[in-house]
């Protein structure tokens, strides 16, 4: 698998230019893409934060490579989001046939890894509801532990700091 970093111009082109948006991605764009969760709405806050001069976002599009194709195909995405504390926030969703395989366990800790490396954050918290089992289960096999209540009700945050034990 490799992770892409996400542009300004690669979500242009996501919310306004399949074509292009799958070209410049030099992989194939599965029907069923985005995920629920990244609605238009969303990659335009997206957009808004990134073009902002202080960035506080980061994202990534995972590309999963097929011995069976000669193109990758689009899996999922993930990424961060800066909180004014230095604590950064993770977030991932992988297309409902790629789920269970590994996939997001793999790309959040190709994530978790650069930002210790290429952002020296010490922190980083996900959000998540207690039904998402699968969820919690790539934080946890990835070092985040439970912290607590999260910050809307129903809502529980995982951390991870390497200190903790976390690889």
């Amino acid at each position: 698998m490799s992770l892409v970093p996400a542009t300004v111009k690669l979500y242009l082109m996501e919310l306004h230019d399949r074509p292009a948006f799958t070209s410049n991605l030099n992989a194939r764009v599965p029907e069923e893409w985005p995920p629920d969760q990244i609605t238009p709405e969303v990659i335009e806050e997206f957009l808004g934060r990134m073009r902002t001069k202080d960035r506080k976002i980061w994202s990534f599009y995972w590309l999963l490579h097929q011995k069976s194709s000669e193109l990758p195909v689009l899996i999922g995405s993930g990424g961060f989001l800066a909180h004014e504390n230095g604590t950064l926030e993770i977030g991932y969703s992988v297309l409902p046939d790629y789920q269970n395989n590994g996939y997001a366990t793999e790309a959040v800790r190709s994530m978790r890894e650069w930002a210790l490396s290429s952002l020296g954050n010490d922190c980083i918290i996900a959000n998540t509801y207690p039904h998402l089992k699968s969820s919690i289960r790539v934080l946890e096999k990835n070092g985040f532990y439970l912290k607590g209540n999260g910050p809307e009700e129903g809502i529980i945050t995982y951390e991870f700091r390497p200190e903790k034990g976390g690889s």
